[in-house]
């Protein structure tokens, strides 16, 4: 097995990636890379290749994911930031109006004081389902596998007290955005949840990989 096989890059990021989920957003590049026993350009380039994200990105989607589950559980914002391992409430803010197009306080709030645009477009993934604040997308749901109805359940169940309004015509500029007519190019992660009916459906966002789900 050489260091250029799939099967030698196929471990190396399964490494990476458990190496990333115990060292959290504080593991840097050139940690983790001489982990790998890899220069820090060529990690980043095999990483990104096989995830679809760098690393540091896919650090900002666990780090997020683990605030917006202390959010849920009622924690402050800067309580969250801290305990995410974040240096204070600015990086975790900043962080969700990068992912979720919405402020801390606005997801812990369940969305109350938001109004969320929704429509349905096609995508190279199938009929997807696509959601959005006034500070762009806030997630997007792929019904190919179980259905509209379901989709459309599992991400109104991340923000229950926002108002919504089927307004596909003023989303359609973001969804050209972000798929850009180049199925190669758009890599999502999918978390893939179960929805209350128990049923499960992608809840991603534009700039991950599919081939990566968490």
């Amino acid at each position: 097995m050489t260091d250029q096989s799939p099967a030698y890059h196929y471990q190396v990021i399964a490494r990476a990636l458990e190496a990333i989920d115990a060292g959290g957003p504080a593991l840097t590049l050139e940690d983790l890379s001489a982990q790998m026993r890899m220069s820090p350009a060529h990690f980043q380039r095999v990483f990104s290749q096989w995830v679809g994200v760098s690393p540091k990105r896919y650090q900002q989607y666990l780090t997020l994911g683990h605030a917006r589950h202390l959010l849920a559980d009622r924690h402050t914002t800067l309580a969250a930031a801290h305990e995410a391992g974040l240096s204070g409430s600015g990086r975790l803010h900043d962080l969700f109006l990068t992912w979720e197009a919405m402020s801390p306080g606005d997801y812990a709030r369940g969305g109350d004081v938001l109004t969320i645009r929704w429509g349905w477009f096609e995508s190279p993934f199938g009929p997807a389902l696509v959601m959005a604040t006034d500070r762009g997308i806030c997630g997007i749901g792929f019904a190919d596998e179980v259905g509209a109805e379901a989709a459309l359940e599992d991400l109104v169940s991340r923000w229950p007290k926002a108002s919504y309004v089927e307004d596909p015509v003023a989303l359609r500029p973001l969804v050209d955005a972000a798929f850009d007519g180049r199925p190669s190019e758009l890599h999502l992660i999918g978390a893939r949840s179960r929805s209350r009916s128990g049923r499960r459906c992608w809840r991603s966002r534009p700039g991950m990989s599919p081939l990566t789900p968490i």
